[in-house]
């Protein structure tokens, strides 16, 4: 609902028996708000700010959003299908209540990127219970029931969306197809209409989802029975097989700081050589993520509790990278430290990480294999360009083309008109004498013993014509013919609502699939690229929009993997 920019129309102060009313309102519909958090969100005090403003969404649907103090708390949306208005929460609201929402469901972290792009939260993305999925296990589920979404084992939720099905569709759908639809998500438009602070982290403590408690006393009995009997069939090469196992060191340590400070040393170790300086700290987060597929780094988890405080550490205690605040706000690392430090000297790649790499190669090998596979059978091919030029009544004559139009190729122009100058002869000496018919074409009267040099005559007749061309695919049988001159695609950086994007435009006039494109800047520059379809597409067609300045980046991917000759790309 807010992943693109809206219209805000100015905020307007609530009159005090409108907040009594909201406050009636929001107390009925979520009793587990206490007075503390209702005086927060709706303060009743003289002279204290709570304002309403009604923005426009790009969809042209106008809601109303309340504020405390520029943080919004709810905002009221109209249901489609009763035509009755809903208050609905904010993520700054559920950062005060999490369990605001009875129901609540948490989500792997790396679809929160997929969410931020506009998709809905699909079942395979949930985390379900230990187990296997029985029906009871989402029978408190109904369609169209408000939820909040959570991330990992953090209590504190990230966005809110509506259930598309109750629990028994989801348990016969097989846990596939889409789950929850969403309507607001952290770092969305809403979120930056506030404060924009960064959401809490607590570990959930209860079950993510709970069974039928008679079904679950139905199978004690029979699963005490068969542990005891377990146990006392147990021999003492299985207790010291037990013994033997439980001394084996853990997959990865417990500590955060030690995985944090373990990656950050590997990556300093073997590539900070091929980084190019000066690295954004957000970048490098990037980098350390995905050093590790399958484990997750939680900043929360350390005593860092910020990727900041965690460079300024390296810098200040390890001394082995320098940083500076290139923009306020914006924390790059200028350089590396590698030489001649003890820590960086001694430090041995652990064997928990080396088996994490292991399993990342083996999945990263198979994984290029099935893209490579993927991409020999649906590969691009760059177009053949051919500039061609139209004839009319003008130079008919000149090219010996009969009354029909034709298309022909600047050498075949150039041929002609060399052909028609010595068929009449007209040459003398370099120069070119101009008759009647050539004598059209400056639209003077002079007499026809003028003359002219080739390239003016060569650039007369073309002056005459109308350029066009035409654009031969490999999986076409049939050229396509373009009036005019082919525009490049042309790429443009700008800066908009204080953030910095960067344009694609005439990506369709190629053929170009920009959902390919899309997702091969995601994963080549870690951010994000969206398809825009707005007016301006009439004219240059659908534009692809990457966050930041990534034009040598694009012009890297058009040139090295789409096959774009330079001459049409166009950086503006």
């Amino acid at each position: 609902m807010f992943r693109k920019d809206f219209k805000a129309k100015g905020h307007t102060q609530v009159k005090s028996s409108d907040r009594k009313k909201l406050r009636q309102q929001i107390q009925q519909l979520y009793p587990a708000l206490n007075d503390d958090i209702l005086s927060l969100i709706i303060p009743t005090g003289k002279g204290e700010d709570f304002t309403s403003c009604k923005i426009s969404l790009s969809t042209g649907d106008d809601i109303l959003v309340y504020s405390t103090n520029k943080t919004p708390w709810f905002f009221v949306v109209e249901d489609t299908k009763s035509k009755t208005e809903r208050i609905l929460p904010t993520v700054y609201l559920l950062w005060k209540c999490p369990n605001l929402l009875p129901l609540k469901f948490h989500t792997h972290r790396h679809v929160f990127n997929k969410l931020m792009n506009g998709a809905d939260l699909m079942l395979p993305g949930l985390i379900l219970p230990p187990g296997s999925v029985i029906p009871q296990t989402f029978r408190h589920v109904q369609r169209d029931q408000l939820c909040s979404i959570c991330l990992d084992d953090n209590r504190y939720p990230i966005g809110i969306g509506q259930t598309t099905m109750d629990g028994d569709d989801m348990y016969m759908s097989g846990m596939k197809g889409r789950g929850i639809a969403l309507l607001h998500i952290y770092q969305d438009t809403l979120w930056n209409f506030g404060p924009r602070t960064e959401g809490p982290y607590e570990k959930e403590q209860r079950q993510y989802f709970e069974t039928d408690q008679t079904k679950v006393e139905e199978n004690v009995e029979p699963a005490c029975a068969e542990a005891s009997n377990a146990i006392s069939s147990l021999n003492l090469d299985e207790e010291s097989a037990l013994v033997t196992n439980s001394d084996e060191p853990p997959t990865h340590p417990e500590s955060m700081d030690e995985i944090l400070d373990t990656i950050f040393f590997y990556l300093c170790q073997r590539k900070a050589k091929s980084y190019e300086l000066p690295l954004l700290a957000s970048h490098f987060y990037t980098i350390m993520q995905d050093c590790v597929p399958g484990l997750t780094l939680d900043l929360k988890l350390s005593s860092h509790k910020k990727f900041s405080k965690f460079l300024q550490h390296q810098q200040q205690i390890n001394s082995l990278i320098a940083i500076e605040e290139t923009k306020p706000g914006v924390l790059a690392i200028s350089s590396f430290n590698l030489t001649k430090n003890e820590q960086l000297d001694s430090f041995r790649t652990p064997s928990w990480l080396k088996n994490y790499l292991s399993k990342a190669s083996d999945t990263a090998t198979a994984a290029a294999a099935a893209t490579e596979s993927e991409r020999s059978t649906t590969k691009y091919i760059f177009p053949d360009i051919a500039e061609l030029w139209k004839t009319n009544s003008r130079v008919n004559e000149i090219l010996d083309c009969s009354s029909s139009t034709h298309y022909l190729r600047p050498d075949e122009i150039r041929q002609a008109v060399r052909a028609y100058v010595i068929r009449n002869n007209l040459n003398s000496e370099k120069q070119v004498k101009l008759d009647p018919i050539l004598s059209r074409l400056f639209k003077t009267k002079d007499a026809p013993s003028t003359s002219i040099g080739w390239n003016e005559l060569n650039n007369a007749v073309f002056n005459a014509m109308s350029p066009c061309t035409e654009v031969a695919f490999a999986h076409l049988e049939q050229p396509i013919r373009i009036n005019g001159h082919i525009p490049p695609i042309e790429i443009e950086c700008v800066d908009r609502n204080r953030k910095r994007q960067t344009f694609i435009r005439y990506l369709d006039t190629y053929q170009i699939d920009l959902s390919e494109l899309c997702k091969r800047i995601r994963q080549g520059a870690s951010v994000s690229a969206v398809i825009n379809e707005t007016d301006e597409t009439r004219r240059t067609g659908r534009i692809v929009m990457a966050q930041g300045n990534q034009i040598s980046f694009v012009i890297r991917v058009l040139k090295e993997d789409y096959g774009v000759p330079g001459k049409f790309i166009k950086e503006i």
